[in-house]
């Protein structure tokens, strides 16, 4: 039986009743209330606003419009406000063991709320100009205040997958407030493109090349200090957001000598050769805080110019294909009375090593290096150095990774495991699991099977015999598998049917959906992107796309039992009809962003305005709802897919219990 634990009173007598694992306070950031408010579906405004993972049971909201109460004692978490316009402001107080009320929020003049960033200027390399445009973003408190901020990945034209040669601009990383913070202070502000504030930039240089698998950066507050930090692979040439180089941030000497003037890249375009280093920026100024060399070096080792190994990794006809392939994430390792450490990882094809990092303020360490050397053998080093090595397995992490990756604790102790595509990496370093099943594309991980204990995780294969399985998230037990004729690029898995338990799921190589248990239950398969929280009911919706080039605008789909069908917004538009939105990373199509930003437990999309590429749309749904959810971003494991969600192909998160029974539906 799965553990019971008691959150809080939810809306209409629904309590939320059941989560897989707790999720400790410890690991919940402090959040403001987010107010936000828009135009409602047919007259008036609609306003919704955060519940707490904290707040205590039987905790009850008043609303106030211009300083005046038009509701109280609501259990709910959203309101319509049908006498309201874009010239009132709204406030909440929540009544739970203290009173707190609400910054001031005012109506957005749309469905979206469009804000400006600052677009940087192209150039020319290798004899081709290119243009940058919006790509992954993600998000963190930088100043403690319960807000987030915007972290934006600039996009160079020419950027490059790791299968092709050709120069790329340089790689840079911008940080803002989302919205004028004198309109989050009380100022009435009405316009539809609110101003952000731009805070920093950081340029990771020539010697960083552009492309979806070479800079995850991972956004979190890692000293728990209450502030948000930046944690991403440097090079000679980085500059912080300060306008240092990031090597002045080292406390090795070699570090700080290096030349910040070398260009290490090769006649194709590629960097084979050079330091390699990890940095910590601090997420409010972008300063440089500390700098450490990144392990492994292209050769296995650490520090120094070390030439790329192009046998040790594996490569064949394509030199820097294998080797230059990375991922990053978040993970509570030591439970929550230890610090989230950065695990950045290199490799999955062949060998897969994947680098546990903390951060304690000041400085960067090492807290065990996991490296699956062959099929049959690994080695972990510890933080003292010490290596043990572990032989005659059956199968390791070696060639078993996936593009992307999951964190959470899947066995119960209190401590994160990495899930790295077809194996599993335990707290510790050591490996949990391998299911030999080979390296793979889209993986979900959350309570898929709600009748099952524990949690599960489906996974799609490009290895021979490709196709698809469904395994215990533990044990690595296969629940269900199949076959495909061909690479099984894409898959998802979400609960889009309520009158089926648990997930389903469909994959790329058949037009089938198939429930939990793996019986089919229509040949009508919908879009293999995003799943979204975004109507009212406790189902997942998903974020489709049209086929069309080169941005492959975003849309919302309701599965309606047999089939999906786009649901418009109360306009009658979809979501890429408006401010003339656009997805990322070509056929992957997914969005800058999607993550419970503000307002209730549904989720918001960023998209990018491809009429100038100098705007970010976020959406947000107006639907109302009679249920009330803690804020996904306080469940751990919905929370730590936030942070991964820009590595490599961009998967969706998910939560880390089963919704439907969490608010006592049946």
């Amino acid at each position: 039986m799965k553990r019971l634990i008691g959150l809080t009173m939810m809306g209409c007598a629904l309590t939320v009743a059941a989560q897989q694992y707790r999720t400790f306070p410890q690991q919940m950031e402090r959040l403001d209330r987010g107010v936000v408010a828009l135009p409602a579906e047919r007259q008036g405004v609609f306003v919704s606003w955060r519940l707490l993972g904290t707040d205590p049971k039987g905790v009850s909201f008043d609303l106030l419009r211009d300083g005046k109460k038009i509701a109280e004692g609501l259990t709910v978490t959203n309101y319509v406000d049908g006498s309201g316009s874009e010239k009132n402001s709204y406030q909440v107080i929540a009544h739970g063991s203290t009173m707190e009320t609400s910054a001031v929020a005012t109506p957005w003049a749309d469905l979206y709320r469009s804000i400006p960033v600052s677009r940087p200027q192209g150039g020319e390399v290798g004899g081709r100009r290119y243009r940058y445009t919006p790509n992954d973003c993600s998000v963190g408190d930088v100043d403690g205040d319960g807000r987030y901020e915007l972290f934006l990945k600039w996009d160079p034209s020419n950027a490059a997958d790791n299968s092709r040669d050709g120069f790329t601009g340089d790689v840079i990383i911008d940080c803002y407030a989302m919205g004028d913070r004198s309109v989050m202070d009380g100022k009435i502000v009405n316009s539809q493109s609110e101003n952000s504030k731009y805070l920093w930039r950081i340029n990771l240089g020539k010697n960083i090349r552009a492309g979806a698998h070479y800079t995850q950066f991972m956004v979190y507050d890692f000293d728990r200090d209450g502030r948000a930090e930046l944690i991403c692979k440097t090079a000679p040439g980085s500059v912080d957001g300060t306008g240092r180089y990031v090597t002045e941030a080292a406390t090795e000497q070699e570090i700080q000598q290096a030349d910040n003037s070398a260009d290490y890249r090769n006649e194709r375009g590629r960097i084979l050769s050079g330091p390699e280093y990890l940095t910590v920026f601090d997420g409010q100024t972008g300063r440089a805080i500390h700098t450490i060399y990144y392990r492994p070096n292209r050769a296995f080792g650490t520090g120094g110019d070390a030439a790329y190994d192009k046998d040790g990794w594996g490569d064949k006809a394509v030199v820097g294909n294998r080797g230059e392939r990375f991922l990053a994430g978040v993970a509570w390792l030591d439970g929550p009375q230890g610090r989230p450490s950065a695990v950045m990882c290199r490799g999955y094809y062949t060998p897969s090593h994947l680098w546990a990092v903390d951060f304690d303020g000041q400085r960067l360490s090492t807290k065990w290096l996991h490296a699956s050397t062959t099929p049959h053998e690994y080695y972990v080093i510890d933080r003292n150095g010490k290596q043990q090595w572990y032989r005659g397995l059956e199968a390791t992490a070696y060639g078993q990774g996936a593009h992307s990756l999951s964190v959470g604790d899947v066995d119960g102790d209190g401590c994160d495991e990495i899930t790295y595509g077809s194996a599993a990496v335990n707290n510790d370093g050591t490996l949990l699991y391998s299911t030999g099943l080979g390296h793979g594309d889209a993986t979900h991980l959350s309570d898929l099977d709600p009748d099952r204990p524990g949690l599960e995780f489906f996974m799609v294969h490009e290895e021979r015999p490709y196709g698809a399985d469904l395994r215990d998230a533990r044990t690595g037990e296969k629940l269900f598998y199949e076959t495909a004729g061909i690479d099984t690029g894409r898959g998802l898995a979400a609960d889009i049917d309520g009158n089926h338990r648990g997930f389903e799921f469909w994959h790329s190589e058949k037009r089938l959906v198939r429930d939990i248990h793996g019986n089919a239950i229509s040949e009508n398969r919908p879009s293999i992107n995003f799943r979204i929280y975004w109507d009212g009911d406790l189902q997942d919706e998903l974020l489709a796309n049209r086929h069309e080039r080169p941005h492959f605008p975003s849309f919302v789909e309701k599965w309606d039992g047999e089939k999906a069908v786009p649901l418009p917004m109360s306009n009658g538009k979809l979501m890429c009809e408006m401010g003339h939105s656009v997805s990322n990373n070509w056929t992957k199509a997914t969005p800058c962003l999607q993550a419970d930003l503000f307002g209730d437990w549904r989720e918001e999309v960023i998209l990018w305005d491809e009429r100038d590429a100098a705007h970010l749309n976020i959406f947000t749904t107006n639907i109302p709802t009679e249920y009330a959810v803690p804020t996904l971003m306080h469940d751990n494991i919905y929370r730590l897919g936030i942070a991964w969600q820009n590595t490599a192909y961009n998967q969706p998160p998910h939560l880390g219990y089963y919704l439907p029974d969490a608010v006592g539906q049946k």
